[in-house]
């Protein structure tokens, strides 16, 4: 092979060499990618794995030492019959006291709320008894111990959870449970009267009275709306969203409005709306204020308010009288005769011109041996005249009779 021809084949055995040497060094860096790549898929996946690993730890940690409320019980000045009972944040039984001469109404929190087995505890608290005086005895009634008028309050949790009744004194403030237990997604917003008015704590309860418990249900499907309130005055009352077509709530001003009642809530058509009634958009009530008490229309109110004054205006009736005396003779004529005019031994009647003012009038009866006769004098005629006179109860006044009465107005 010539000299020329060695040199070609070298340049070709030259340029094939280069060509295999640069697959090797880029497979190399294809190698190393891959590892390095490996590598931080494994670190990620330590990094991972470690911080699940760690929230497994917390939510044990949190489970296992989740905070444990206590309840500090009052006695009232009683004596501890028996201890709270708690396991696991729930009130499993409540205290019992005795207090000389009392019974215990109910039992109290911090917020004054009605406390009762099975409420969960979400805060440390105090307990205390609200005593009251002992219910008769049907069985044994005691006449010397005052009778206990009561009332009883009942409750409705809309969720199957029980709420003991409560009987207090008739006239006393209400006292309010304890909101009910959570029940699924649902909200409790109030406790409500039948008539879907929110009860106030310090209103006072005069007779048996049904509460129940309102709750915001969420709903995807339904539309919310808001209810708004005017009080008329400085007071503001907060708004509540419900569920477009349910029942209004209803709440209660506790300011006063001078001397003016409140009388409830009125839509924007001016409709007095009551516990029938159902909210279908977002709507801002106006409050109805009316005066304490509402007076007859023909009764003037007077300063109090509370009465007024009633004038009734009739006619006097009329009688026709004897100013005198009246006297009816035998033959069935009756006269008014004035018996202070006497004149005896004269036959005035039948003499002129007395007989018109005269007549004969005999006053005393004899007996003789003739037989019985009366002895007659003249007295003079009086004439009739008419007389006035009122009812019962009304004075004259000129020409007519009066009565003035003061009526107790009608409270609202």
């Amino acid at each position: 092979m010539k000299d020329r021809e060695k040199e070609e084949v070298k340049e070709i055995v030259k340029e094939a060499m280069k060509e295999e040497t640069k697959k090797v060094e880029q497979a190399k860096e294809e190698i190393k990618k891959e590892k390095k790549d490996k590598k931080k898929i494994i670190i990620v996946s330590s990094i991972v794995g470690t911080v699940l690993l760690a929230g497994v730890f917390l939510f044990l940690i949190l489970y296992f030492k989740k905070p444990v409320y206590k309840v500090t019980v009052n006695t009232g000045g009683g004596k501890l019959i028996k201890d709270i009972v708690i396991k696991d944040n729930v009130v499993k039984e409540l205290p019992q006291v005795e207090i000389e001469g009392k019974r215990i109404i109910t039992w109290v929190n911090k917020h004054g709320e009605a406390v009762r087995p099975g409420i969960i505890l979400d805060d440390d608290d105090t307990f205390d008894p609200v005593p009251g005086d002992p219910l008769p005895d049907p069985s044994n009634p005691d006449p010397s111990k005052p009778i206990v008028e009561t009332v009883t309050l009942s409750f409705d949790s809309k969720t199957g959870e029980v709420i003991p009744d409560i009987i207090i004194p008739k006239g006393s403030e209400v006292i309010l449970p304890v909101k009910p237990n959570p029940y699924k997604d649902w909200k409790f917003l109030f406790w409500v009267y039948h008539d879907d008015y929110v009860v106030l704590q310090g209103t006072k309860i005069y007779e048996d009275t049904h509460i129940e418990a309102y709750w915001w249900i969420p709903d995807d499907n339904v539309e919310e709306v808001t209810i708004k309130y005017d009080t008329g005055t400085d007071e503001k009352l907060d708004s509540v969203t419900v569920s477009k077509g349910s029942h209004y709530v209803f709440k209660t001003p506790t300011e006063p409005n001078g001397d003016l009642v409140f009388k409830g809530w009125l839509d924007d058509t001016g409709k007095l709306l009551t516990s029938e009634d159902r909210v279908e958009k977002d709507i801002t009530l106006k409050a109805k204020w009316d005066k304490p008490y509402t007076c007859p229309a023909d009764c003037t109110p007077n300063a109090d308010g509370k009465t007024c004054t009633k004038i009734t205006v009739v006619a006097p009736s009329v009688q026709t009288v004897c100013p005198a005396t009246e006297w009816t003779n035998d033959y069935g004529q009756t006269y008014c005769i004035d018996l202070n005019t006497k004149e005896y031994d004269r036959q005035c009647a039948s003499a002129e011109p007395f007989g018109t003012y005269e007549v004969e009038y005999p006053y005393e009866k004899i007996v003789d041996e003739f037989g019985e006769n009366w002895k007659i004098c003249c007295v003079k005629k009086v004439d009739y005249v008419d007389q006035y006179s009122c009812p019962a109860g009304y004075e004259r006044d000129g020409d007519n009779c009066k009565l003035v009465e003061t009526i107790n107005c009608t409270q609202n």
